[in-house]
């Protein structure tokens, strides 16, 4: 069954191929919830922290749930929203300097899976490199 945000953008700013099936990217995906990492931009200390929710309904997005991510449950493709906090680490507490929000759209090709990304909204911060550097890994 397809999953699919019936707002998802229709400009996409980036994509790209994952060279893993579909319901292994999905549960690499999914195990970015709730995950937090700290980085070093210039003289800064930055703390990002990480949610990823997948299309409910076609108008809400809500938690990826175990019984999502077995084989058969999501077929074809999947939307996901991913929302990334970015928070300066300065002597007196933590300023907010990005909170940004992605749509993933994962499209099963069998042995690979190809990722979507769009932005919400044009504001400063992240883009959708940086959010595919997450995805990689390279961002950690």
């Amino acid at each position: 069954m397809r999953r699919i945000y019936y707002r998802f953008p229709q400009r996409v700013d980036l994509s790209f191929a994952m060279g893993m099936p579909f319901i292994e990217t999905l549960r690499y995906i999914a195990e970015l919830d709730n995950t937090e990492s700290t980085k070093t931009t210039g003289k800064e200390l930055v703390k990002v922290k990480t949610r990823v929710e997948i299309a409910v309904d076609r108008a809400t997005f809500g938690e990826i749930t175990p019984d999502l991510l077995r084989p058969g449950a999501i077929t074809e493709a999947v939307d996901l929203r991913v929302s990334v906090l970015a928070l300066a680490l300065r002597g007196g507490g933590k300023v907010p300097i990005a909170n940004d929000i992605f749509y993933l759209r994962l499209t099963d090709q069998v042995s690979r899976t190809d990722i979507d990304i769009a932005k919400e909204g044009r504001g400063e911060g992240l883009d959708a490199l940086d959010m595919k550097n997450i995805l990689l890994g390279a961002g950690k």
